[in-house]
């Protein structure tokens, strides 16, 4: 896609995954403001799991640090799946982790982008483009 192409923001939905309330609700703020058509919310990897299964997003923005699963936990759960469907998501890691393990880790197990928090509205709409135009989908 050029940097013409305009994403249709507004027909996509997303989850947002953050065990932290607070983050969770700047986020979830975040992606309407940018103009998500929907977004719901998971407290950890296990709700998020149920939330994909219940009705697929188009994007899910995920904490990697949570109980009682964690982001990575979620990852690999969700690109395990049978349905091709369900393991093509997008997945934006929110991190306070710059660890070269940690992200060696999540790219291993099939993560598509990172955003350091606490994200900023630029910052979370740059990967959103990214992931949503760029080539590799899982």
């Amino acid at each position: 896609m050029t940097s013409e192409t305009e994403i249709p923001y507004e027909t996509l939905d997303a989850l947002v995954i953050e065990d932290d309330e607070f983050q969770r609700g700047l986020v979830v703020q975040a992606l309407k403001v940018i103009g998500l058509g929907g977004v719901r919310e998971a407290e950890d990897g296990q709700s998020g799991l149920k939330a994909c299964m219940a009705r697929l997003p188009d994007l899910i923005v995920c904490d990697i640090e949570m109980a009682p699963m964690d982001g990575l936990e979620f990852l690999k759960a969700l690109r395990r799946t049978r349905s091709g469907a369900v393991r093509s998501i997008p997945i934006v890691f929110l991190t306070s982790h710059n660890e070269s393990e940690t992200v060696q880790a999540a790219v291993a197990a099939g993560v598509d982008a990172f955003i350091v928090k606490p994200p900023t509205l630029k910052s979370l709409k740059t990967r959103i483009d990214a992931v949503l135009t760029g080539p590799r989908r899982y």
